[in-house]
């Protein structure tokens, strides 16, 4: 399939914020369970250092904010806990133009994976829940990697398992930390604005900028 001057072979997706509208979802339920647990929300300013981070990141980073003896996996733990009763209760809110645009590289005979830092119990369960499990043919999370993004080992990864040259796949990703591990992994990438505003940084590691997810899947359509 050919997008813009690129021949591209597959498509990784990052999943909270990109895919499915979770982020703001999981900025609640942080601030709740820190609220609960230690009586204090967790800053605008931390939650938004976090975006693209996976758990082990996300802790060091908790323990600059709050300090060393922070209670970090006990706050996660019922965050997560929060989350899922609600996705279990309200659905999974998946992005407009997602379905469509994973129907039509699957149509094309893209491959398609996810690489996202959210540990592989969470993830799997919400592409299941959210019915776009049947798509990926590969699936690399936070806690397959050693090294979080904005490293490039998740993506990496990804190419490796999918026996692909990363020129040939497009790395589409939603937060600064994901658009770095995605251009240093050497992959054609695909910004799209969620809840961060794309910074001067994120749109020089772009090779293309969206501002939403239907608007991608048009120009691929107007591409192809």
């Amino acid at each position: 399939m050919k997008f813009q001057q690129h021949t591209i072979q597959a498509a990784i997706f990052d999943m909270d914020g990109t895919m499915l509208d979770t982020e703001r979802l999981r900025f609640d339920v942080l601030k709740q369970a820190s609220l609960e647990i230690i009586g204090v929300e967790f800053s605008l300013d931390y939650l938004m250092q976090c975006l693209g981070l996976n758990a082990l990141s996300s802790e060091q980073l908790a323990q600059k904010f709050y300090g060393q003896d922070i209670p970090y996996q006990h706050i996660r733990q019922r965050a997560e806990q929060i989350e899922l009763e609600m996705i279990l209760s309200q659905g999974v809110p998946v992005k407009a133009g997602l379905l469509e645009i994973l129907a039509y590289l699957q149509s094309q005979n893209i491959r398609l994976a996810v690489a996202t830092s959210s540990t592989r119990k969470i993830a799997e369960k919400y592409l299941k829940l959210a019915k776009i499990d049947h798509y990926f043919t590969l699936l690399v999370c936070g806690d397959d990697v050693i090294q979080g993004k904005p490293h490039p080992e998740i993506f990496n990864k990804a190419c490796t398992l999918l026996n692909l040259n990363p020129q040939h796949s497009l790395m589409i990703e939603d937060s600064e930390n994901g658009i770095t591990s995605a251009h240093l992994a050497g992959g054609v990438t695909i910004l799209i604005e969620d809840i961060k505003a794309p910074n001067q940084t994120m749109l020089a590691r772009a090779d293309y900028y969206f501002e939403s997810m239907l608007d991608f899947y048009q120009s691929i359509i107007k591409s192809d």
